[in-house]
């Protein structure tokens, strides 16, 4: 079975990764992006930072209102509460390594002077992303630093996490570094796009116009419009339907409900246009997805 993110009305993904324990949290043995629903995880954000290297293949990978085309070898940073998304490349493979952690571990504790100084000034939307390229010279001090993380959550060898956490503050360092001269600045896209999913997920059941949308957003509907793909990069419609079609899913694996009452349920005006949508997204009718499933 497929899977798909467990995101809430906000678009914050539900649980935490990693605990007051050990504030980290790395898959060992890599993910692989066809394995989520229409190939792709959908657009989401939590508190923890993400280090994303890619393993084998390519996938575009979105952070805020930047896409990127990341190829074997290449890391993209996204920080605390940075919506991104991730989609398969035409469809093909791709096996990447995700590692959270929280920044606090970093500081050690809130108002540390590690904190004021450098990590509280990095947070959220004043470095967003950092793009790390296989192919760029300047590029391979911060990649040696994030194999070398992913290389000691798989390994687990003696002291791992020591090492672990002073190979963090090294990549931190750099970014320090890296930093844009205007990182005090927050955009209020992320902020008005997370509004307009918070309302999409509450009430994707009903029959939603770009007006309500863009009420809810504090915008114009047509800054609304071009805001909303610049942070997606999708319409604002396309993301509603495609959360409809997966709020359907769990209908679908109840046998004795007909399609139509599955397809009014979610928001669709009829059971021929819920197919041609649930098709679009997920490459099959919603008839032979129930028998796959069951």
């Amino acid at each position: 079975m497929k899977h798909t993110l467990n995101i809430d009305k906000t678009g914050l993904e539900r649980g935490t990764r990693g605990n007051f324990d050990f504030p980290v949290l790395a898959v060992q043995h890599g993910v692989e992006i066809m394995q989520y629903e229409g190939e792709q995880f959908a657009c989401h954000f939590h508190p923890e930072a993400e280090l994303t290297l890619i393993a084998s293949g390519k996938m575009y990978y979105r952070a805020n209102d930047m896409e990127y085309l990341l190829c074997e070898g290449d890391a993209v940073f996204v920080n605390a509460n940075v919506m991104h998304a991730g989609r398969s490349c035409d469809g093909a493979s791709c096996v990447y390594h995700p590692i959270n952690f929280w920044p606090l571990f970093l500081s050690g504790h809130e108002d540390s002077r590690i904190d004021r100084k450098y990590v509280a000034p990095l947070l959220g939307e004043a470095l967003p992303s950092v793009v790390m390229r296989a192919d760029c010279p300047e590029d391979a001090p911060l990649l040696e630093v994030v194999n070398e993380v992913c290389a000691l959550a798989r390994v687990h060898p003696d002291g791992w996490e020591l090492l672990l956490k002073a190979a963090l503050c090294r990549l931190w360092y750099y970014f320090y570094l890296r930093r844009p001269a205007d990182a005090e600045e927050r955009p209020i896209g992320a902020e008005a796009v997370k509004r307009a999913i918070s309302f999409m997920e509450t009430h994707y059941a009903e029959k939603l116009s770009l007006d309500d949308l863009a009420r809810e957003a504090h915008l114009s509907r047509s800054e609304f419009c071009r805001t909303f793909r610049r942070y997606t990069g999708r319409t604002a419609f396309d993301y509603l339907q495609h959360q409809r079609v997966l709020r359907s899913l769990v209908l679908l694996r109840e046998p004795r409900c007909p399609v139509l009452e599955v397809a009014l349920s979610v928001g669709f005006s009829g059971a021929s246009y819920y197919a041609e949508i649930f098709r679009r997204y997920m490459g099959t009718s919603p008839l032979e997805w129930r028998k796959k499933f069951l």
